[in-house]
């Protein structure tokens, strides 16, 4: 039902603003660009005026950071944190001011990566220990890579008026449990020593515990400001 409702309140707000009802504040058309930076990354901003009550804003932001750590293991594992998301906006200015409710479509392309290094020390998977000579490869990931509905609320008008702009957004992204999968290779070694059918039925176990805890992460917040001008 959560995700239903942010669905309804974007098309709600896209049917108002169709209303030719609604007045303009002036005849002119204005476009903004704007230089963002919150949780999501940094990114950009880029408005177009609709009315005087409304405006369209497509908005693109990214972040990554790789690091290389132990992660509770013996052994060492590149991370990778990618944050990508993008899509379309609609601005509802309900009082002709600066003060806006958003709704829209957003591409969510976070994910997480795991890779190991099976060089030495040791792994444990299900709590059953293994030596790095037994895996051939380690990799684990989690991705969400959807549209998924936005809601929130803000200040500034990108494109209300010419000149220097300062922006702020506050929402979420719906966007339901992400997939996980946790993949490890048996080695030669690990053939050999006849370990490969527990390390598989760990590996299982593992990713079965994984995906129920990213199930609890269904909405992503959305904090940023913007700096941009309009034309």
């Amino acid at each position: 039902m959560i995700s239903a409702s942010p669905l309804r309140l974007a098309a709600l707000i896209a049917a108002i603003a169709l209303v030719p009802s609604i007045s303009r504040a002036d005849d002119s058309t204005r476009v903004g660009v704007a230089l963002t930076g919150g949780l999501s990354g940094i990114g950009g901003d880029l408005g177009l005026n609709l009315t005087e009550n409304f405006g369209l804003r497509a908005t693109l932001a990214s972040f990554q950071q790789n690091r290389t750590g132990q992660y509770g293991t013996s052994a060492n594992w590149n991370a990778s944190l990618k944050l990508m998301q993008g899509g379309l906006l609609l601005d509802a200015y309900p009082f002709a001011g600066s003060f806006r409710l958003s709704a829209g479509v957003i591409k969510d392309g976070n994910r997480f990566n795991l890779t190991a290094n099976p060089s030495g020390g040791s792994f444990t998977f299900n709590g059953n220990t293994y030596q790095a000579a037994d895996i051939a490869s380690a990799t684990a990931r989690v991705e969400w890579s959807k549209p998924v509905p936005y809601v929130g609320l803000g200040w500034g008008n990108l494109a209300g008026s010419g000149g220097f702009h300062f922006t702020t957004d506050f929402g979420a992204l719906i966007t339901g449990s992400p997939s996980s999968t946790i993949s490890v290779g048996c080695s030669a070694a690990g053939q050999s020593a006849g370990i490969c059918a527990q390390l598989a039925s760990d590996t299982a176990a593992d990713q079965a515990k994984l995906q129920n805890n990213v199930h609890k992460i269904s909405i992503w917040p959305v904090f940023r400001i913007g700096f941009g001008y309009a034309f």
